[in-house]
């Protein structure tokens, strides 16, 4: 029954009216609940310590001063019990008498007050009397008047709470009804204008908001299918524009790389030829034999960095790394450069940090370290250093290589490491670069994660990997 109440609109309006009823009576009822003085804070008995004192105090004044502390007495129990008990004073034949003057009657009998809540009975006498009188303290019944008084003036209070409160009430149950409408006519309007981010929270049970939970449900469905479209085109537009930047890097790359074999070629041709037909200078064949076999060297060596850039860019190609030792590595890499170091007059100085691991492919990474060193050594000057150094930095592992009385011009930084690039081409032939090292020291370092970058130092250039 209770789950057929929260499916249905009409059961939850009559609930929802009240509800709101029941709030405005408790509202009401707390508010003249909260004005009303608070009666009867006190027990009777909170007084009976402090009268028993009083017959004690009267024995020992006279009769015409017994006004002072009855006065006194009574002026103290209502400031301290905040006017909630009376005290009365009577002679022995039970008569009151004024608290102001004890010789006046005030008309009341001590029987008056046999029904009403009151303390003990207390006797005194007074030291120039033999007449006995008895006093005790009530509560004060004219303090209920003032809840009535109280609640008359509280009446204009009252009917403006009440009406704010039926305004309100008014206004919660109207936007109650109409909010989920409302957001539900917005999601349909999102939906309309193929804008699928909308959600309509509404959270109930009823055929409102069954028709929200199918509308989101629908949103969510859709905006899904579309982002799934979206990132498909995405993907495939990326796809496309990644085949034709391969594509692009293809045609420039085997351009290159014809024009850079074309050139050896021709020249070992004219070379042949000339010394074929004995022509001029090339009578000296010996010399020119020379050359050509040299001129040669730099041919195989740049076809089989053409086949490394070709393995290394074949798609799907995976290094295979290991747990490497990169400190001995890089020291036995350095061993085996110090002819060349020595031939060039050139002096390697090192700081290798001991056995940092790294994970890599110790060939691959055994080719950047060649290609990096055979830079240095052959584009410093004799009298030069060579500085390397490796050192594990926060969670990378650094390695410097620099080499001093070296400089590159800033504008050629930035295209270091694409293919067939020399900074002078002279300088390049002359020590047999094929402008393609670099290139590849870059493929196998983007294969292993790592950063490199090149820059001119104060003594220098300085090669930076970072790990």
């Amino acid at each position: 029954m209770i789950k057929e109440m929260k499916s249905r609109l009409s059961a939850k309006v009559f609930l929802l009216t009240l509800l709101l009823i029941a709030v405005c009576c408790f509202t009401t009822y707390s508010f003249i609940l909260q004005a009303a003085p608070k009666n009867y804070q006190y027990d009777i008995e909170d007084v009976d310590l402090e009268l028993s004192f009083l017959p004690d105090e009267f024995s020992r004044i006279e009769k015409e001063y017994a006004y002072m502390f009855l006065e006194a007495e009574s002026v103290w129990i209502e400031e301290q019990y905040e006017n909630e008990f009376e005290l009365h004073f009577f002679q022995s034949d039970g008569q009151e008498v004024s608290l102001h003057d004890i010789n006046q009657l005030v008309g009341g009998q001590i029987t008056d007050y046999e029904k009403k809540e009151k303390t003990k009975h207390y006797t005194t006498s007074f030291v120039d009397s033999d007449s006995i009188y008895t006093l005790l303290v009530t509560r004060n019944t004219a303090k209920h008047t003032q809840t009535e008084e109280a609640i008359q003036g509280t009446l204009p209070v009252l009917c403006l709470v009440v009406l704010s409160g039926s305004v309100i009430s008014a206004f919660f149950y109207s936007w109650y009804m109409t909010a989920p409408i409302k957001k539900v006519s917005k999601l349909s309007k999102q939906m309309a204008d193929m804008d699928f981010s909308g959600f309509c929270p509404v959270g109930r049970a009823d055929e409102i908001g069954v028709l929200s939970d199918s509308l989101n449900t629908l949103s969510r469905k859709l905006a899904t299918t579309l982002s799934e479209l979206q990132e498909a085109n995405q993907k495939l537009q990326a796809d496309i524009d990644m085949e034709r930047r391969l594509e692009r890097q293809r045609v420039e790359f085997f351009a290159a790389a014809s024009h850079e074999l074309k050139t050896p070629i021709t020249i070992i041709k004219g070379q042949l030829q000339g010394m074929l037909y004995q022509v001029g200078r090339y009578k000296d064949r010996e010399t020119y034999l020379a050359q050509s076999l040299e001129i040669t060297d730099t041919l195989g060596k740049m076809v089989q960095e053409l086949l490394t850039i070709s393995r290394l860019d074949t798609p799907g190609y995976t290094c295979k790394k290991s747990n490497l030792n990169l400190s001995n590595l890089i020291i036995d890499r350095i061993t085996a450069f110090e002819d060349l170091f020595m031939q060039k007059d050139l002096t390697a100085s090192q700081s290798i940090s001991p056995e940092i691991y790294i994970l890599g492919d110790m060939q691959l990474l055994q080719k950047v370290l060649d290609n990096l060193l055979g830079n240095a050594a052959a584009y410093s000057g004799a009298g030069n250093q060579v500085l390397i150094k490796l050192w594990n930095e926060a969670e990378t592992t650094a390695l410097t290589i620099e080499n001093t009385g070296a400089h590159i011009p800033d504008e050629a930084i930035p295209k270091l490491f694409e293919p067939f690039y020399r900074v002078d081409q002279s300088r390049n032939r002359q020590t047999g670069g094929t402008g393609l090292g670099l290139y590849i020291v870059k493929t196998i370092l983007d294969l292993h994660g790592a950063e490199i970058k090149i820059a001119n130092t104060v003594r220098g250039v300085i090669v930076d990997l970072q790990f």
